[in-house]
């Protein structure tokens, strides 16, 4: 008996020790550099974006913030490394919609539950969609495109990339607006946007900071923004709504995440430093520079919950808009 109350005790003492030992790391968190795992190669609109995070992140945490791409996949790679990581906070992903959301409706499985294998800290970031056509389409405006593809169905081609907003943007536009255009898709790069131009396929969804030199240079014409609000690169081209198309929100969004289990202290540092630096003005424009703009007042809790209401909206679109499942 003496000698199981001994172990006991020690078991007791062990735990006691480990949550003290938690609770200084947390206490004195950042105490060495963190990585931020990016799921898509070097380059890209998130790499890019993540970068700015990164840097930011450093400047306000005090520490070295090391930007690691682990592309493949859509992200899913990267998240699933972070999803397995120690929940120190030393190891934190720029988690995006196809990795945590979208993807679990495009794929009949994923090597990780996206609502409870992550601590969800906040979203930091948001890029704009252009509904963007070939110059030569005979169609000025939104409601012109819509009675086009009516009267055409199936005639008119979009590209991009299965599961990007490229893809998803067109998918949405069909089922929201009644019509049916064809989606070509593209292994991902520049190409969906050279045959845009070439007239190879006629319409596009394509984030503005990715066309933006295109669209100024009259290779594109803009129709409309696929976001609730306008662009102040682009203050003439109206929301979809304003063009007179069903409201999409089709604006890829960029947060922060950690493995399950994150101490609430490291959290709570991890998001008020994201809150402080979605309010900074120099970061805003960093972001603006891109086509991309901050989500101030992003919690926890709402970035959770808003993981768990868009991977029901997707499963549903998917099954609406009969989507091929990976």
């Amino acid at each position: 008996m003496r000698f199981g109350w001994s172990r006991v005790l020690a078991a007791g003492v062990f735990t006691l020790a480990a949550t003290i030992g938690v609770a200084r790391a947390a206490d004195d968190y950042p105490g060495k550099p963190i990585r931020l795992l990016v799921g898509f190669p070097p380059g890209g609109p998130t790499d890019i974006i993540a970068r700015i995070i990164g840097k930011g992140l450093a400047e306000q945490l005090g520490q070295s913030v090391i930007v690691e791409n682990r592309g493949g996949a859509g992200g899913v790679i990267a998240a699933r490394i972070v999803a397995t990581s120690r929940p120190d906070g030393y190891t934190l992903l720029v988690g995006v919609e196809s990795s945590q959301t979208r993807g679990v409706a495009l794929n009949k499985t994923l090597p990780y539950d996206a609502e409870k294998d992550f601590t969800y800290i906040g979203k930091i970031a948001k890029q704009r969609n252009l509904l963007v056509v070939n110059p030569k389409l005979p169609v000025s405006n939104v409601k012109a495109l819509i009675a086009y593809a009516k009267a055409h169905p199936g005639e008119l081609n979009f590209g991009g990339t299965y599961g990007a907003t490229s893809h998803i943007g067109g998918e949405l536009f069909d089922l929201d607006n009644g019509v049916k255009m064809t989606f070509v898709s593209y292994p991902g790069g520049a190409q969906p946007i050279t045959d845009l131009i070439a007239g190879t396929v006629q319409v596009g969804f394509f984030t503005e900071a990715t066309i933006a030199t295109q669209v100024k240079a009259g290779m594109l014409k803009p129709l409309a923004m696929a976001a609730p609000e306008r662009s102040p690169a682009f203050p003439d081209v109206p929301t979809l709504a304003e063009a007179g198309a069903r409201p999409m929100e089709l604006s890829p969004w960029f947060g922060l995440a950690g493995p399950p289990g994150m101490p609430a202290a490291v959290v709570g540092r991890l998001s008020k430093a994201l809150d402080v630096l979605a309010h900074e003005q120099a970061f805003q424009a960093q972001l603006a520079a891109i086509g991309a703009a901050s989500i101030p007042g992003s919690t926890p809790t709402s970035f959770h919950d808003d993981v768990v209401r868009e991977i029901a909206y997707w499963k549903k679109f998917v099954a609406d808009a009969h989507i091929p499942i990976n």
